[in-house]
Formats: structure tokens, C-alpha cells, sequence
């Protein structure tokens, strides 16, 4: 990690990462299971020490207890058993463990109850009550806190019996409720913490996941882009340099036959075959040109619709009107995208098809909606216009608005003209 990185406020919020989480736990259980031999250690070195069965049946305890511990916890953190998936709850109580419940209640349920026999023997044992209680802690509360009330009750009657409390002052009562409501709430801190700090690694795992996910649909959906361009180039030169060729090879073949008998219909052939010839090469340049025109990018879209219809007006000689709402560039990448070709494709066809005089280039924003219009006073296009060839342009139009949840139309604009219009949802 950078310094950078290490000085960030968002690391305090952060869960550990994977190898430090069980680092730590690792650490904990060690922490736990030597604390526990040393108190036995300790309780068998006292002067006052009793060699006979109470301290048997202590040493029993701690074996039993220190089993279980290793077998219900330890283990399945260190190993990571796959014949054991029901021990994962055991780490933080995060999951229902479902059919093994009863087997985390009944370690539960003995540990407590070795713990207190211990604390019969030597009360020093009484602390290692402080893990379980952080275990059930780490249970919904509708579970922990009457599981809380219960093991405390069996606690304090274990060390102190039903006839001691009605001895005490009120001393003797705030310092007895004081220490346990520390203890209580130290344990509460412990569990809950550990609790967070696994919800937030698992949380961070899932955004990883989002983030691939999102990663690998932008390379398709970029993919996918290329593919539709690369089909709408395809069936642009095959509806015009393909048509325009089969065109010429036949009129060549007539202007063969008709070289000796009708010299001048041989002449119309050939002054309408070179016509045809330098249409062709008009509509092979403009399609290498859209070809190698690049998306909006980083461009603002006000600024690129401004340009997009000065260049346009300059080429085909129209008067262009160019109006755009102001926040347009506020709009989301891929609407800002749509929203240009759709413009560039509509001037397109204008210059193509149209002739026109004058053109209306028109963005609006609406509360949930953003609506673009392209108008001239042209030639207009003929009816089921993308459905014939030569109008591959705007089907791929409408696919791209459709993809954003938008509408895509094509009508008459007045008496004549076309109008195309794009409406696409936004979020405000």
C-alpha cells in the first residue's frame, strides 16, 4: 500500500483484507488457548491448590474445553475444511447455518457450561466466558439478548448463589452492575465490530465482482458497436458501389452491342455511365469518411453540434439553425453519444438525398426526457424509407436510441421535408 493510499480516511472505514481478518482471528485463538493453559498452570502451582479430584476434574475441563475450541473454531479457520461449510458462521455469526444451528447452540450451550464448573473450582477461570459471550453477540439481536440474560444469570448465580445479593448495599450493587455492564458492553463492541468488518469485506467483494461485470459488458457493448458498423459500411457499399457496378457491367455489355449500329445511343450510355461513376466515388468518399469519423468522446456535445452544423452548412451550402438547451453537456456519455449520431447521420442524409435550403437542428431537455430534432424543407424521404436500400443509416438509428429505452421517428416535416426525431429518457 502507498502512502497515499494509507493516509486515505476511507482505509479507517474499510474491512481488512483477507490474510490480516484471519491473521487476527488466528491470533485471538492463540491468545485464548494459552491464557488458558497458564490460568490451569497457575491454579496447579498455588500453595492453596487442591491435588485431588477437584483439580482432575479441572484439567479434564480445560481438555474438553480446549478440544472444542479447536474443533468448532480454530480448525475451520486454519484449514478451511470443505467437508465442513457449516463451520463458517462460527467466524462471525453472519449466516443462518440453517440444519446446523443445533450444533453451534450445543457447543455454545457446553462451553458456557464448562466455563462455569471451572469458575466453581478457581474463579480465575471466569474471563474465558468473554469469547462466548462474543459469539452470541455476534447473533441477531432478537437471539443474542435473551441468550445474553440467560448465560449472565447462570453466571452470577453460579459464583455468588440466590442468598449473597440480599447482603449488599448499595455499593456492593453499583459496583457488581457497573462491571458487568462494562463487560457486557466491551464484549457487544468486540462482536459487532467483527461483524462490520465482515459485511464490509463481503460487500467489497461484491462491487469487485459488479466492477468485472460492468468491465466486461463495456467491452462488449464497444464490441458490439463495432460489429454494427461494420455491417452498416458493409450493406451502405453494397446498396451503392455494388448496385452502381452491376449498373455499369450492364451498360457496358449494351454499349457493346450498340457500338456499330447506334453510335449515339453508345455516346447517352457512356455520358450516363460516367455520371454514374462519379456519383459512385461521392458515396464511396462519404462513407470512408463517416467510417473514419470517431465518437464524441470527451468532446462537450454543445460544442460538437455547434461544429457538426457549421460544417455541414459549409459543405452542401444550407443554412442550418443549431439550438441546444443549455445542460446538454450534463446528459450521461452514452445519450450524449446517440444524441450526435443521430445528428450526424440526419445531415447525412440531407446532403445525400434531401437538396435542402434550410435545416433545424433542435435539442431539448424535459424533466425525463431529452429530445432531439432534425428538420429541412427538402425533397423529403420516400414512405418505408428504412426499410429500402440505401437507409441502413437509420435503422441503425433506431437501434441505437431504442437501446437507451428511447423512440426513434421519421415523417414528414410539413408539406415536405423530413423530420427526425429521437427521444431518450434521462434521470434527473
Amino acid at each position: 500500500m502507498n502512502s497515499k493510499s494509507a493516509s486515505s480516511p476511507a482505509d479507517f472505514r474499510a474491512a481488512l483484507p483477507g490474510g490480516q481478518y484471519r491473521g487476527l482471528y488466528l491470533l485471538a485463538y492463540v491468545i485464548i488457548l494459552l491464557a488458558l493453559g497458564l490460568t490451569l498452570y497457575s491454579h496447579w502451582g498455588h500453595a492453596t491448590g487442591m491435588h485431588g479430584w477437584a483439580d482432575a476434574a479441572l484439567i479434564g475441563l480445560v481438555v474438553i474445553q480446549a478440544l472444542l475450541y479447536l474443533f468448532f473454531t480454530v480448525l475451520p479457520t486454519l484449514t478451511r475444511w470443505p467437508a465442513w461449510p457449516w463451520f463458517g458462521d462460527l467466524r462471525g455469526g453472519l449466516v443462518d447455518p440453517g440444519p446446523s444451528r443445533r450444533w453451534w447452540w450445543m457447543y455454545i450451550v457446553a462451553s458456557v457450561a464448562i466455563v462455569l464448573a471451572e469458575s466453581r473450582i478457581d474463579r480465575a477461570f471466569q474471563w474465558f466466558l468473554f469469547p462466548y459471550i462474543c459469539h452470541i453477540f455476534a447473533r441477531p439481536f432478537r437471539i443474542s439478548v435473551p441468550a445474553i440474560l440467560v448465560v449472565l444469570a447462570a453466571f452470577l448465580l453460579n459464583l455468588i448463589g440466590w442468598s449473597k445479593p440480599a447482603t449488599w448495599d448499595a455499593r456492593d450493587w453499583f459496583s457488581v452492575s457497573f462491571t458487568t455492564a462494562a463487560w457486557l458492553f466491551l464484549a457487544f463492541f468486540v462482536a459487532r465490530m467483527v461483524v462490520t468488518s465482515a459485511e464490509r469485506g463481503r460487500l467489497i467483494l461484491e462491487l469487485q465482482a459488479a466492477k468485472r461485470e460492468l468491465e466486461l459488458a463495456r467491452e462488449r457493448e464497444v464490441e458490439l458497436a463495432a460489429l454494427r458498423e461494420r455491417e452498416r459500411l458493409a450493406r451502405d457499399l453494397h446498396d451503392t458501389l455494388g448496385h452502381a457496378l452491376v449498373t455499369l457491367t450492364v451498360q457496358l455489355e449494351a454499349a457493346q452491342r450498340l457500338q456499330a449500329a447506334d453510335p449515339a445511343r453508345v455516346a447517352t450510355l457512356l455520358a450516363e455511365m460516367q455520371k454514374l461513376t462519379r456519383s459512385s466515388m461521392e458515396d464511396l468518399r462519404r462513407s470512408l469518411a463517416n467510417l473514419r469519423t470517431s465518437g464524441l468522446g470527451d468532446r462537450p456535445l454543445t460544442e460538437s453540434l455547434r461544429t457538426l452544423c457549421a460544417e455541414a452548412g459549409r459543405r452542401f451550402g444550407a443554412a442550418i439553425d443549431c439550438r441546444v438547451a443549455e445542460g446538454a453537456d450534463a446528459l450521461p456519455p452514452a445519450v450524449a453519444e446517440v444524441l450526435w449520431r443521430v445528428a450526424q447521420e440526419g445531415l447525412t442524409n440531407i446532403e445525400k438525398h434531401a437538396h435542402a435550403n434550410h435545416v433545424q437542428v433542435n435539442l431539448t431537455l424535459h424533466p425525463k426526457e431529452v429530445v432531439l430534432r432534425v428538420s429541412d424543407d427538402g425533397a423529403g424521404l420516400p414512405r418505408e424509407a428504412e426499410n429500402k436500400p440505401g437507409h441502413y443509416g437509420l435503422r441503425g438509428l433506431r437501434e441505437r436510441v431504442e437501446g437507451l429505452g428511447g423512440t426513434f421517428t421519421v415523417a414528414m416535416a410539413g408539406t415536405n421535408g423530413t423530420l427526425i426525431e429521437a427521444q431518450i429518457p434521462v434521470i434527473a
